[in-house]
């Protein structure tokens, strides 16, 4: 005879699921609302199934939510409703139990302990250290001693760290945010391919409304919720590649070192047309890559910083733009 919770446990699972969406994702602030409580439960059973999916990630949870948000209940995609969707992917993921638990062999990156273990890990490996030309801003930064590895080995899913490192187009970024703060003062403001949150943290210290910092990466996620609490400013980090979705809800969109490679800048520029097509203004920085779209930029400052893999103390020019409209002619 199975154990009463086993025969419970579908049940705990599909209320568990229905608290969460309640509670944290709740798009259209019902959640206090008593005779409202039953609004999301058409897609409890459905984000159930999903996460009886061994392969299923937060960032998928958080896509699916993401899309239930803006095809049935047609919200506007903006950064807030995205970062709604993936605290609620975190939690849904976190929170596996009994029968759901059971059908997942994969570890899952985005749980709860985990995410706490990244935070340890960050804070003892990674010392902060100040900004070299940026002495405004601190960062936890990787060294040689920092043992980055161990997160390889621990993760098979562990990507390249650019969130440990100083890279020439956030650099250039935030300088000059720091020294032009009208270009964001009282604006809101979108950090895209965020990193070590470097240009958020800009952002926020020139007096930006609202700052948030998107990356596809899970380690920059609490990079980024690590170095906004070193330099005392509010971050939303958001972890999605919004490259695919319509424009976000901001007035400003920034994007440093974003133009590294052929498909990626190409997919990049396409997204910021649509935001420009928006009225959204664009500013990138970038130490003129190969994939930087030139002919379309208006250099608005040159600063000489450093760079990601080049030798230590060597500087290089590197430019803020904006990006402007295409030409009809």
């Amino acid at each position: 005879m199975p154990a009463m919770h086993d025969r419970n446990q579908p049940k705990d699972d599909l209320n568990q699921v229905r608290i969460i969406l309640l509670r944290v994702w709740d798009p259209i602030g019902i959640g206090d609302v008593p005779e409202a409580q039953d609004e999301y439960d058409s897609y409890v059973e459905d984000i159930l199934a999903a996460l009886s999916q061994a392969k299923a990630t937060a960032d998928m949870i958080a896509a699916h939510l993401l899309q239930i948000a803006t095809d049935d209940m047609a919200l506007p995609n903006s950064p807030a409703l995205i970062e709604r969707c993936t605290q609620a992917a975190k939690r849904l993921t976190g929170t596996r139990t009994g029968r759901m638990q059971s059908r997942i062999s994969d570890r899952d990156p985005d749980s709860a302990d985990d995410h706490d273990w990244i935070r340890r890990f960050i804070a003892a490996n990674l010392p902060v250290l100040p900004v070299p030309n940026i002495p405004e801003i601190r960062l936890h930064k990787a060294g040689p001693q920092s043992g980055l590895r161990r997160l390889a080995k621990r993760d098979p899913q562990f990507g390249s760290p650019y969130w440990a490192h100083y890279w020439g187009g956030g650099l250039v970024l935030a300088r000059y945010l720091l020294d032009r703060p009208e270009s964001v003062v009282g604006r809101r403001v979108l950090d895209l391919g965020a990193g070590s949150g470097i240009v958020s943290i800009a952002a926020a210290k020139s007096g930006a409304a609202e700052v948030w910092a998107a990356d596809v990466d899970p380690y920059a996620m609490v990079a980024i919720e690590l170095n906004a609490a070193a330099n005392n400013v509010s971050v939303q980090p958001i972890l999605a590649d919004l490259t695919k979705g319509e424009p976000p809800d901001v007035d400003v969109i920034c994007v440093g070192d974003l133009f590294y490679e052929a498909a990626l800048a190409k997919r990049v520029t396409a997204f910021l047309d649509r935001c420009l097509g928006q009225g959204i203004a664009v500013l990138i920085g970038d130490p003129w890559r190969a994939h930087l779209p030139t002919a379309r930029l208006r250099l608005l400052a040159e600063y000489a910083v450093t760079d990601f893999g080049e030798d230590i103390g060597s500087m290089r020019r590197s430019g803020v733009f904006t990006l402007e409209h295409k030409s009809h002619r």
